[in-house]
């Protein structure tokens, strides 16, 4: 690894906690203390939380901190995901050493560039500040990153990004895998399967009556994540709400299996490519998983990280009671979840930062 004892990295990101981003962060703050000489981690809201003062403030922070280390090396990173406006209005500019940012949601760095809290109240002025100038918005994007490494978490999101000329240059990286404890193997869990994540279109919360009629009524079916509590009551589905610490272990440990049925996401138009963090859970817990080939799932799936299944989430809850109940097959699944975690290491994640930061 490269030698950065001198280097301090100034670090945007969402707050833990906040969105997956944030979980995000958390864990890659961790992952590249060891290597830094210093750093300073300025947080901001997630998207739709954040208002013009706090991305003034949060961009004179970084001006601060850069004024007081101008005898240092110093990398400006952040962490850019559909409408995190505050990272990107605030690097915008910065004079660092190295200015880095990886693209949760690529070929663009931020969707909605101007979804301040004021605005999110409103799905009419989202959309009317952003559809009407979003060629326009591209292009200022463009111009705001043409000085800016860009790496995506996904070999599919660093092409998306390659061909909208985002970026001074396109990295490929990958989501760390959290820690996690060992659970029982998969088969000798209870008789279920999952959704996990943040509710929000595309997810296949929307599917959730259809899965449950089309699978076996003899296997439960339990939602959790950011925003599940506030689906409607459904007969046969078991939501849990938000769920972190040891209610996300026991979560994991109730269900056999995970359901991924995503759509392909589009914005204006254009296709989104996200990594997906619930799939780094599923790892992390080493529990199977369903999904649909959209975006990275489709090389995620080749490299034996989830099975793909074509159709939609009916499709994939008639295979899900098949796998569910196949004690061959859900050992055959967690070992190739062994073998795909094995080449996706902290080491691994970081190395194309770290070198980039050396340069």
């Amino acid at each position: 690894m490269p030698d950065l004892a001198s280097t301090t990295l100034l670090y945007l990101a969402p707050r833990g906690g906040t969105s997956g981003v944030g979980d995000h962060a958390d864990d890659f703050v961790a992952a590249v203390t060891p290597h830094l000489g210093d750093i300073v981690e300025l947080r901001h809201g997630p998207p739709r939380e954040d208002g013009i003062g706090d991305v003034l403030r949060t961009r004179w922070a970084l001006r601060s901190a850069l004024a007081e280390r101008r005898d240092r090396t110093v990398v400006v990173h952040a962490e850019l995901s559909g409408g995190s406006l505050a990272g990107l209005w605030a690097a915008a500019g910065a004079q660092a050493s190295v200015r880095t940012a990886t693209l949760h949601d690529p070929p663009r760095p931020v969707w909605y560039p101007y979804l301040t809290k004021g605005l999110a109240r409103s799905r009419y002025l989202v959309h009317g500040a952003h559809l009407p100038f979003d060629r326009l918005t591209a292009r200022v994007e463009r111009r705001l990153m043409r000085d800016v490494e860009a790496f995506a978490l996904s070999a599919e999101g660093v092409e998306a990004m390659a061909a909208a000329g985002v970026g001074a240059s396109q990295t490929v990286s990958h989501l760390l895998i959290p820690a996690r404890p060992v659970l029982p193997p998969a088969d000798e869990r209870p008789r279920a399967v999952g959704l996990f994540g943040h509710v929000y279109r595309g997810k296949g919360f929307d599917q959730l009556m259809a899965i449950r009629r089309a699978l076996d009524p003899g296997v439960a079916l339990r939602v959790a994540g950011r925003g599940t509590a506030d689906l409607p009551l459904m007969p046969g589905v078991e939501i849990l709400g938000e769920v972190r610490g040891a209610a996300e272990d026991e979560f994991f440990a109730s269900v056999r299996a995970l359901l991924l049925p995503y759509e392909r996401r589009y914005v204006y138009g254009g296709e989104v490519f996200p990594a997906s963090s619930v799939l780094m859970r599923a790892l992390a817990y080493r529990t199977p998983s369903l999904s649909t080939g959209v975006g990275p799932l489709s090389s995620a799936a080749r490299a034996g990280a989830t099975i793909v299944v074509d159709g939609d989430g009916t499709t994939m809850a008639a295979a899900a009671a098949d796998l569910v109940d196949d004690p061959a097959r859900l050992q055959a699944a967690t070992d190739d979840l062994d073998a795909f975690a094995a080449t996706q290491t902290i080491e691994s994640a970081i190395a194309p930062y770290l070198q980039a930061w050396a340069r």
